[in-house]
């Protein structure tokens, strides 16, 4: 049985920082108003492996995200395995689930990889890094205008703040790649490594996460976690560079239109 403990201490040292968090018996509800368009802040985090039916979840979902201006209704499961029937109703509903990889990584051959592109610490968080930073959200099909503005002041507002750094590969016109590295309750979780399209295949990807990795290690991180789409480019890669998938967990998404279940 994987052992999500490290992950989930993270998880909730991050949601902390958020407008409310609401303890519930199967885990909590999390819900920011600064930021409705954007469904990882507004949302419940399933930790529980105790039977939890689409009712129970949503008399304490739906209350706090209609408080919060959100649209729409997103959980995040740590052990689906334990809820299948919750998870066949909200797909019966017709809300869209997702699945990631829980990667951990098990040893440290990013430290002995060959030489490869230079990789920075984006220590000064100019108007150029802003405007590569919202392109890049594109990669991860944010496209809406009000969702990307509101990623933006996440970054600004809570979790530059909470100590999350950045490293890119960059040439005179701007930056080529990103990866974000935070630290929280002992646990480093890597996120956000993209490559823009036209410069892919470079090797950016392999030395931003090896130079997070010993970051990572540098700071004193016991544990260092990521999350890719399960079976993709991405998972193979981080499979080289010494992770392991532990588990997976599920997410659903659906709007606040749905009937109750």
């Amino acid at each position: 049985m994987a052992d999500l403990e490290p992950l989930l201490r993270f998880w909730r040292a991050l949601d902390a920082r958020f407008e409310r968090v609401t303890s519930v018996p199967w885990g909590a509800v999390v819900t920011d108003a600064r930021f409705p368009a954007i469904w990882d802040v507004n949302y419940a985090r399933v930790e529980s492996r105790s039977a939890l039916t689409l009712a129970e979840l949503e008399a304490e979902l739906r209350p706090a995200i209609a408080e919060a201006g959100a649209r729409h209704l997103h959980t995040v499961l740590f052990h689906p395995e334990e809820h299948t029937s919750l998870i066949t109703e909200v797909s019966t509903r017709g809300d869209r689930l997702s699945w990631d990889a829980v990667m951990e990584l098990r040893s440290w051959p990013a430290s002995s990889l060959p030489p490869g592109p230079q990789v920075e610490e984006i220590r000064r968080l100019d108007q150029r890094f802003w405007q590569d930073l919202a392109r890049s959200l594109r990669e991860f099909d944010v496209t809406e205008p009000a969702a990307e503005d509101q990623i933006l002041r996440i970054e600004r507002e809570v979790v530059l703040p909470a100590g999350k750094r950045w490293f890119g590969v960059r040439d005179g016109a701007g930056h080529l790649a990103f990866g974000s590295l935070t630290v929280l309750e002992g646990v480093g979780s890597i996120d956000h490594v993209v490559t823009f399209p036209e410069v892919r295949r470079r090797g950016y990807a392999t030395a931003i996460v090896g130079r997070i990795v010993n970051e990572a290690r540098s700071a004193g991180a016991r544990r260092v976690t990521l999350l890719a789409e399960p079976g993709g480019q991405a998972q193979r890669l981080y499979e080289r560079l010494g992770f392991a998938t532990i588990t997976q967990i599920a997410s659903t998404l659906g709007s606040v239109e749905a009937p109750n279940g």
